[in-house]
């Protein structure tokens, strides 16, 4: 009889234990002029750790490790659950995402750019060719920061390590930059190793307008980190964690990214480049605009000179783009 009851106590437990388990988002979306939003709202402990990026014309959201279920409210864009932990968006034609987070309530927010409208932004950005310069320009000091060196050789493949193919598209950058107004400086020059609390010193030293960490990932496409600056600190402590950083440019660092995203879009195609959050990295002290870039992987793209050539070019368009931006 005791068994029974144990039994019949641990069957009428399960729904409770299985809910425990799985965290619930709310889906919504709405229509602007220039894009279209999804919202994605919920605990900050599945949503935080989202990844989001673009696979064709579809939209990825995975959350890796997550077991949730969706309460679609005010939904116009078609969507499905892929797996246990990703859901599929199909937005029709569009290129160009803009992803962010906010809080209270925690919110995943991607802005889908249709095509229309954001070749109407790109004619915005890039300038005419009978264009007037800015008399100022505020541009005038980049650092470049080649991931890894020394000891620390990062992701090898094909007897290619990511330190020295960094290292390569840094100097070309490096060089691009030194051939107009603007000044440029490597937190590297050769296979040293460097700390993070050097390479943001140097940063900060040299009063850089903007600092590109460049690294490879494990993937097809270009990721752009972007620093997340916290917002839950009280105001008496805020003055001693954050008086200097990113909390004074995370402003020019989103148009960086806005430039940045449209250069290698337009480079390397639509679908090369997406942009997510980097918490808790060594951004958050730059006093630049500032961004990590990851690559993608060695054996996708495999970095012959013509390549590396690509990305550096690329990224001198970004900061060209920046410069127009920042400008206004």
């Amino acid at each position: 009889m005791k068994k029974i009851v144990v039994l019949l106590l641990l069957v009428l437990c399960l729904p409770f234990i299985s809910d425990a388990q799985i965290h619930f988002i709310r889906l919504r979306s709405s229509h602007n002029p220039d894009f279209m939003r999804i919202v994605l709202e919920g605990n900050e402990e599945a949503l935080g750790k989202a990844s989001v990026y673009q696979r064709g014309q579809t939209i990825l959201v995975s959350m890796p490790d997550t077991t949730f279920s969706i309460r679609a409210e005010k939904i116009m864009i078609p969507f499905k659950k892929l797996d246990r932990d990703t859901i599929v968006f199909s937005p029709g034609d569009f290129q160009g995402l803009k992803v962010f987070t906010l809080r209270e309530p925690f919110r995943l927010v991607i802005d889908v750019y249709i095509k229309e409208k954001r070749q109407s932004i790109l004619s915005q950005i890039l300038p005419s060719e009978d264009a007037a310069v800015p008399d100022v320009l505020s541009v005038r000091t980049v650092v470049i920061d080649p991931g890894h060196g020394g000891y620390e050789f990062g992701i090898v493949t094909d007897n290619k390590s990511e330190k020295n193919i960094v290292l390569d598209i840094s100097r070309k950058l490096n060089q691009l930059i030194n051939r107009g107004s603007a000044e440029s400086h490597l937190t590297r020059g050769s296979d040293q190793y460097v700390s993070m609390d050097e390479r943001v010193n140097l940063s900060n030293k040299k009063n850089a307008d903007v600092f590109i960490s460049l690294h490879i990932g494990n993937h097809k496409n270009v990721i752009l980190y972007k620093p997340v600056v916290t917002g839950d600190v009280s105001d008496i402590v805020r003055p001693h964690l954050m008086n200097r950083g990113q909390e004074k440019a995370i402003e020019k660092t989103m148009k960086l990214i806005r430039a940045m995203n449209e250069a290698i879009r337009s480079d390397l195609g639509h679908d090369m480049v997406s942009t997510r959050p980097l918490p808790y990295s060594m951004l958050v002290n730059i006093q630049a605009a500032a961004l990590v870039v990851e690559l993608p992987s060695i054996r996708d793209s495999g970095y012959d000179e013509k390549f590396k050539d690509r990305i550096a070019n690329a990224l001198k368009k970004g900061l060209e783009m920046y410069e127009v931006i920042n400008s206004k």
